[in-house]
């Protein structure tokens, strides 16, 4: 059995996880925490793990409403329709209102993300 160094960090803020969320979060934290110790941890290498490191290509829930691709409610529709109406529309409404200017968030912070050469809209595979 291998063994494994203990590895102490004092911080104020500690996020598990390099993926979407914890690095979300990670990002949040320093933009409301400046004067804040922000560690994030991941169980893998960083720049080779999870959606994030890969060039945010599994972005599926991207609305696209800048483009009149979709809309909340057309997330709600799909979401109601795929778990065969055992949704609660409201949240589901709210976290598509808000998803794209997450992820344009994510583009403007310089994170490497999948688009159309030609029309600059994001790729979702």
């Amino acid at each position: 059995m291998a063994k494994h160094k203990t590895h102490y960090e004092d911080c104020d803020v500690l996020v598990v996880g390099g993926g979407m969320a914890g690095t979300g979060a990670t990002f949040e934290a320093r933009h409301w925490g400046r004067d804040m110790k922000i560690v994030c941890v991941e169980k893998a290498n960083i720049d080779r793990s999870g959606a994030v490191a890969q060039g945010l290509y599994a972005i599926n829930c991207y609305m696209g409403m800048q483009w009149g691709e979709n809309q909340p409610e057309d997330h709600v529709r799909y979401a109601r329709n795929d778990l065969m109406g055992m949704v609660r529309e409201d949240l589901g409404y709210d976290m598509a209102r808000h998803v794209d200017s997450t992820v344009h968030m994510f583009d403007e912070w310089g994170l490497p993300m999948m688009k159309n050469e030609e029309t600059e809209i994001f790729k979702r595979r």
